[in-house]
């Protein structure tokens, strides 16, 4: 009978371990034996770490083969930090996936799961939901094949339903990845300049529409002005965007947007031209309502630079 597992990390700058680039997994010692004495081929591994101050479920291995470490050393094929580990556990690229909106893994979801989580001292006010959690799966936890369908069910909400949304903490507190998919520690997120994020959506421009490319940043106009990015959409059209760094997002920018476009069309005249701003999502409902009728779209950089209009 296939087992499957959750399991907890913490992320750490110089060590990924699990890598959800390479889609692997590796642990040694008596927590390694057991993993390699359980799962097999189908195996399902669900990791969840610390967001802010709550958990949350970040992406899930489907286990396509098992290797002992020093077979994985002398793989030529296997490039990753899990491969000095004892057992390394690697997931199918097809059927794993990280998820680019992490599930909240609260009481609500707990309680879907086989995992018999004591939530007494949380409901009389003895500790946080957190605590709760983080002390009932500091180890890993076997899950049922029930559970791997609610999970797999609540990915799946999360992924379709751009109106279920991460709570504002993980909205703006989250990791961005550059192109070495580098971590930013989530407390420093809403540290980050204008033009540091500029630098991750030009590495990253698919978050902001599906394989969107970048034309040109820092624009230099006619007049002296810089256009943040001009991107060329899949339909050959061009997409003005504007970027605002967080807080920064004034009315002013229906000014500038409506004088970057008028440029931008003498330049492509036989292009259609979109217009964009790309922000933090902290919009005022008369600004939101102005970009509506001038038919500029509103997009929101969030989770790892997840990105979504704004309707």
């Amino acid at each position: 009978m296939t087992k499957h597992y959750l399991i907890p990390y913490v992320p750490l700058k110089g060590h990924k371990d699990p890598d959800f680039k390479e889609l692997t997994y590796g642990d040694s010692g008596q927590r390694g034996n057991v993993l390699k004495d359980n799962l097999s081929r189908g195996s399902y591994l669900f990791f969840h770490t610390k967001i802010g101050s709550s958990k949350y479920i970040t992406c899930y291995i489907v286990v396509d083969r098992i290797l002992s470490g020093k077979d994985a050393q002398v793989d030529s094929s296997i490039n990753c930090d899990a491969q000095y580990d004892e057992w390394l556990f690697i997931g199918d690229k097809n059927k794993s996936k990280r998820l680019r909106k992490p599930i909240p893994f609260n009481k609500q979801l707990a309680q879907k799961l086989s995992l018999n989580i004591d939530f007494e001292p949380f409901d009389s006010g003895g500790k946080t939901e957190l605590a709760v959690i983080g002390s009932a799966t500091r180890s890993h936890r076997p899950l049922t094949e029930n559970d791997v369908n609610v999970l797999l069910q609540e990915s799946k909400k999360y992924e379709e339903n751009t109106k279920i949304e991460n709570p504002e903490h993980v909205q703006y507190h989250l990791y961005f990845y550059d192109e070495s998919e580098e971590i930013i520690p989530i407390d420093e997120v809403h540290k980050l300049r204008e033009s540091e994020i500029q630098k991750l959506l030009r590495k990253n421009p698919s978050v902001i529409e599906k394989d969107t490319k970048v034309i040109s940043y820092e624009k230099v106009l006619p007049d002296g002005d810089r256009l943040d990015l001009l991107l060329e959409a899949t339909d050959g059209s061009m997409i003005v965007a504007e970027l605002k760094g967080p807080d920064k997002l004034t009315d002013e920018i229906l000014t500038q947007v409506a004088s970057y476009v008028r440029d931008i069309e003498k330049e492509y005249p036989n292009k259609k031209i979109r217009k964009m701003i790309v922000c933090d999502g902290k919009i005022s409902p008369k600004l939101q309502k102005a970009c509506e009728s001038l038919g500029i779209e509103i997009v929101v950089y969030g989770v790892k630079l997840d990105c979504f209009k704004l309707q």
